[in-house]
């Protein structure tokens, strides 16, 4: 009842959308994330199946590069670092995006490639890296430049970790062994 009694009293919200255009030579943009201050991360595709991350602050789309061939941005903090994915013809590497230089995170070792999936406001990075023996993804945590394995929970073959808040948990998903 008091919720209700809150919700009602509450005025209305209103919302505008805001077209951000895409990047020079761009056929469309797909927004991914935003922090507090309004910038945004995401990606601009392009006629031949690149991709850039980008990042849209104060009304202006900086095209964080292509990485090795497309990269694709994931998330973004208030401090404004994006994180994603670097891609070649077969491999991705885990990128962070601080102050106009894309840094490769590498992956674990004895594994072949890592994606990022969120940054917290204080710069820690999660994601997953694939074995390369086995197939199994296994979840990550980038923090003071060191990428650590945060394991699968028993019963499980592969987990990926998605999400991190500013105290340093982490959420994900796992599945099933076959």
């Amino acid at each position: 009842m008091l919720l209700a009694g809150v919700a009602a009293s509450a005025p209305a919200q209103t919302y505008t959308a805001v077209d951000l255009g895409t990047l020079p030579g761009g056929s469309y943009s797909v927004a991914l994330g935003i922090n507090n201050g309004g910038q945004v991360a995401g990606d601009a595709v392009f006629a031949g199946g690149a991709d850039h991350a980008f990042l849209y602050s104060g009304g202006v789309m900086t095209d964080l590069g292509p990485g090795r061939s497309s990269s694709y941005a994931a998330g973004i903090n208030n401090s404004g670092q994006v994180v994603g994915s670097s891609y070649t013809s077969s491999s991705p590497r885990a990128f962070l995006y601080n102050d106009g230089a894309m840094i490769d995170l590498g992956t674990l070792p004895g594994f072949s490639y890592s994606e990022a999936a969120a940054i917290n406001n204080i710069g820690q990075v999660v994601g997953y890296a694939f074995a390369a023996v086995g197939g199994a993804t296994h979840p990550f945590l980038y923090s003071g430049g060191t990428m650590i394995e945060l394991g699968i929970p028993p019963g499980f073959s592969s987990s990926v970790a998605a999400a991190i808040n500013n105290i340093g948990q982490v959420v994900g998903w796992a599945s099933a062994a076959r």
